[in-house]
């Protein structure tokens, strides 16, 4: 005789197990949330700045439990300890998670050596708001910005992150570019230590450096998926 079986009961929800299970949610259902989200912080301010930081601060809490639960759940409770480790985690793993896709791009910035930025061609926090010409160049984006920081900063690689608007030719709506500014000291040691510790040339540059995480196996476990024209990358040379 098959017995039924039975749904195991929890009493604290904190025993329940960090499975994956069901991950979708819908647009319809976020946007009416977040849009609530957006409407209460708007009547707590005064002043856009403020309440982008506001959103920044909603964000924040976000990004440091979502650190913990891929952490706990995905990588044995090990974190990333270097600079290129940390930025394709949040590029690939985070983003995967939190918006179903890899972002769009993962670039270093041409003029400062401790800037990075991640670009989505429609972000989903904006795809969705209508912003009145009085609010300026109010961007919805500060949302993702505080997640992306939670993370860095629960990562300690504490770090400036804020989200622009950046004109696209060929396009009615800007993408959403989420800037990342590092400490220098901090990009120089992270950079410093890993040449030293893969013994790369010194004058080894930052596609060196992608090119050697992706060839080196580590014990940290993670994954990069980067966007190939962000580094001029193609298979051949990765091979």
């Amino acid at each position: 005789m098959i017995g039924v079986g039975k749904i195991k009961q929890y009493s604290n929800v904190l025993d329940k197990p960090l499975s994956k299970g069901k991950q979708e949610v819908s647009s319809s259902a976020f946007a009416f949330l977040f849009s609530e989200l957006v409407q209460y912080n708007q009547t707590q301010v005064d002043n856009i700045a403020e309440l982008e930081r506001r959103l920044e601060d909603a964000g924040y809490a976000v990004g440091a439990r979502v650190l913990e639960l891929l952490c706990h759940r995905d990588k044995g409770n090990r974190r990333e300890t270097r600079l290129l480790g940390i930025l394709s985690f949040v590029h690939s793993t985070v983003w995967k998670v939190l918006f179903g896709k890899v972002a769009d791009s993962l670039e270093k910035g041409t003029e400062h050596e401790d800037e990075y930025m991640i670009s989505e061609k429609e972000l989903l926090v904006n795809r969705f708001i209508s912003i009145p010409k009085d609010m300026g160049t109010f961007n919805c984006g500060a949302f993702v910005a505080g997640i992306v920081r939670g993370v860095l900063d629960g990562a300690g690689f504490p770090a400036v992150v804020t989200a622009h608007f950046v004109p696209t030719e060929g396009q009615h709506r800007p993408r959403t570019t989420i800037l990342i500014k590092f400490g220098e000291e901090m990009s120089v040691a992270a950079t410093a230590k890993f040449m030293s510790d893969k013994e790369l040339p010194k004058h080894g540059n930052f596609n060196d450096l992608v090119k050697a995480i992706v060839a080196t196996p580590v014990d940290v476990k993670y994954t990069i998926s980067l966007h190939p024209s962000s580094y001029d990358l193609g298979q051949d040379e990765l091979s």
